[in-house]
């Protein structure tokens, strides 16, 4: 149905791990050198960096100027607007500076734009409500570096603006009290990649550090929500943010995340990164896709229990909804794909479909990426204008390319990987014409066929608690620090069973040696031979709790018949 290209298996190069202690069983060793972290002294570092974490605020340019405008805030009893994306990062961003502002007295007044109606980023109509309510301060999450225009409209109303982005600035920045952004030219905060989240925790920390007060340690797990599901390097300072939130989540006190656990089946004493990406961060998704993001705002931030179970069971429900239509979605996509492939597969993959809604083309983009190793743009309508999102992969700047044809958008923004852009309905044909000639020029040279990178080939039996135990010490996972994936040969198959709601999961009883794992292939289905008596799998190291506290199994990423 797909015609999509075999996944490639990129084998690791022969690397010699001598360097680290002989103690370290051998396919962790492996993995480490794999990883440049080679030494001893490489492997302390990663461990227990010796620099204190987190950072110091006031190293972050313009961080002195936006807390003194909040001290004065406070000073004055001003009423402070928060304008934040309606994504996980702008969600928790948002919920981090109105929690933190509230605590010291300030009225906040939280604004997230509705997907469907406003799109991303920062509007004058959004100024205009904020100002309306008496806002005399706005807070921006997320967004706002690349604003000077709406940023110059506050002003002539009579409000400031503290802008907190992690995008790329443009040559003109806003006119803003201050600006917060570790990317600015001639800043030296030593870390470049704090998410939105990430950042309004940082001006928090600042402020608080200012007042002389501790800051609220119940700000970590929002922002380890908003650092993970923004999938930013987890190195660093966002490793420090990730290891404390987790802790923080596992702990937590919010009737409202609570509540979501219960319906998402989560255990909270055993919270990952893992956890975090497909059962926490899509909920919490899923009201900025279907519906409004201030249904997630209010489930973080309500400290009533009845209020708490309401909006977790319409959260439910909205996940739902948007499973269904991603699904449907998908199928719609690999329709238009499978038509363009048959006569070659283009650099770029555009997929435009009004039954696509914009609250699901990003996965979408994100699933054709996955399936065709190549960026894919999906747009869907809205109104008289187009609305697209987009996904590359390394090596094609979205961002970049949108720049060079912005004179043919209503707007566009976002980052190298993920990006999108609003265009009218008689200007799309010309666009097309012109990424793909630009994709060419970039990728047409590349080999794009899909590839599945593998850390190291093993046997199952030396995956013993040993080995295990090494694996948890390296979390947490995820951008910049992959969990690592392993291949094994000939695993015999005792045991099959379909799983999900239409049937699209499967898992396996394997066994390789002595040892039998339970093998899980999500969104595989289709691709299964139930008659398969012996498989090649390539796979992650995942919890399963259904098994049992400290049970693993295996997330198979791609396999074979062997």
């Amino acid at each position: 149905m797909t015609n999509a290209p075999v996944k490639e298996w990129a084998f690791p190069k022969p690397i010699n791990p001598s360097e680290l202690p002989a103690d370290i069983p051998i396919p962790i060793r492996e993995l480490l050198a794999r990883r440049n972290i080679d030494t001893s002294e490489k492997l302390r570092f990663f461990l227990d960096p010796p620099h204190r974490l987190p950072y110091d605020p006031q190293r972050m340019t313009g961080m002195d100027r936006a807390v003194a405008r909040l001290y004065q805030a406070v000073q004055r009893g001003e009423n402070v607007g928060v304008f934040g994306d309606f994504d996980v990062d702008g969600v928790t961003g948002t919920a981090i500076i109105s929690e933190g502002l509230a605590t010291l007295g300030i009225n906040v007044v939280p604004y997230l734009p509705r997907r469907s109606e406003e799109g991303h980023g920062l509007s004058n109509s959004a100024i205009d409500q904020l100002i309306g309510q008496g806002v005399t301060l706005i807070i921006t999450v997320d967004c706002g570096v690349t604003s000077a225009p709406e940023v110059a409209h506050a002003r002539t109303l009579g409000a400031d603006m503290i802008i907190t982005d992690h995008h790329l600035p443009q040559d003109e920045l806003p006119n803003a009290a201050a600006v917060l952004n570790p990317k600015l030219p001639g800043g030296t905060y030593p870390f470049f990649d704090l998410c939105g989240a990430g950042l309004a925790f940082k001006l928090m920390q600042g402020l608080y550090e200012f007042h002389g007060q501790p800051w609220n340690v119940g700000l970590l797990e929002l922002a380890a929500l908003g650092t993970i599901a923004d999938l930013v390097p987890l190195v660093d300072e966002n490793r420090y943010l990730v290891q404390r939130g987790l802790t923080a989540l596992s702990n937590t006190r919010r009737p409202g995340m609570l509540a979501l656990y219960r319906r998402a089946r989560v255990d909270p004493g055993h919270i990952d990164t893992e956890t975090v990406s497909f059962q926490i961060a899509p909920r919490i998704n899923s009201p900025g896709r279907m519906g409004h993001a201030m249904d997630s705002y209010q489930l973080l931030t309500c400290s009533s229990q009845v209020e708490a179970e309401h909006l977790a069971d319409h959260i439910e429900d909205l996940n739902r909804e948007r499973r269904n239509q991603s699904e449907e979605a998908y199928r719609i996509a690999l329709e238009h794909v499978s038509a363009a492939v048959s006569s070659g597969t283009p650099s770029i993959l555009m997929v435009e479909d009004r039954r696509i809604d914009a609250g699901v083309s990003g996965i979408v983009a994100s699933r054709l990426v996955e399936t065709y190793f190549r960026p894919a743009v999906v747009v869907s309508t809205r109104g008289e204008n187009l609305v697209a999102s987009a996904r590359s992969i390394p090596g094609f700047n979205l961002a970049e390319a949108f720049a060079k044809f912005q004179d043919r958008m209503v707007r566009y923004g976002g980052h190298a990987q993920a990006a999108g852009f609003t265009i009218a309905k008689d200007r799309y044909p010309d666009l097309v014409a012109n990424l793909t000639s630009y994709a060419d020029a970039i990728l047409g040279q590349w080999d794009l066929r899909p590839t599945q990178h593998i850390d190291v080939e093993l046997d199952l039996s030396v995956l013993t608690g040993d080995s295990l135990q090494w694996l948890s010490l390296l979390e947490p996972f995820g951008q910049g620090n992959p969990a690592p994936v392993f291949l094994t040969r000939g695993l015999d198959v005792l045991g099959f069973r379909w799983m999900g709601a239409s049937s699209q999961h499967f898992a396996l009883n394997v066994a390789g040696g002595d040892r039998t794992w339970t093998a899980l292939g999500f969104n595989l289905a289709e691709s299964w031979d139930k008659r398969a008596k012996k498989v090649d799998l390539v796979y992650s190291i995942i919890d399963d709790r259904r098994q049992g506290p400290g049970a693993k199994a295996l997330r198979i990423l791609d396999f074979r018949s062997a």
